[in-house]
């Protein structure tokens, strides 16, 4: 994993906490994402685990450029397992898992509301080293 996505996981690992399903959990790192100017793709389908054949359905996750994904939910639904992924990665390290779906649009939330649904802990992602070096690129 490259330093980039190493701190963008660090930072949004403190949403694990927050008591919401894949979808709003997909709509608040959409928000942070969009706030930082980084492309994604909200995406909803499902996850199946390809060797118990179990399958979460519907389930939202982000994907990034080049491959990798963000979810902060799956582990939820199929079990605290290494061999599930949970944060940001990119699925072809995780062959035990398929995912399949289509794009999601994320509805616009007000920050009190992305505030409310976090437990407050949506104000605490802050991703200055983004900001930072998206800056440094624009000056050279």
């Amino acid at each position: 994993m490259s330093d980039w996505h190493d701190e963008l996981e660090f930072a949004l690992l403190q949403l694990e906490e927050a008591r919401v399903d894949s979808d709003y959990m997909t709509y608040v790192i959409s928000k942070i994402l969009d706030e930082h100017g980084t492309f994604h793709q909200c995406r909803i389908g499902y996850a199946e685990d390809r060797l118990s054949g179990m399958i979460t359905f519907p389930h939202c996750w982000i994907e990034l450029e080049q491959g990798w994904c963000i979810d902060l939910r799956l582990r939820q639904w199929l079990g605290d397992e290494d061999d599930f992924p949970h944060g940001v990665f990119q699925p072809s390290d995780y062959p035990r898992v398929r995912y399949q779906g289509t794009a999601l649009l994320a509805p616009h939330f007000d920050p009190e509301d992305l505030m409310a649904m976090t437990n407050d802990t949506y104000s605490n992602v802050k991703l200055t080293w983004l900001a930072e070096q998206t800056l440094h690129f624009l000056r050279y």
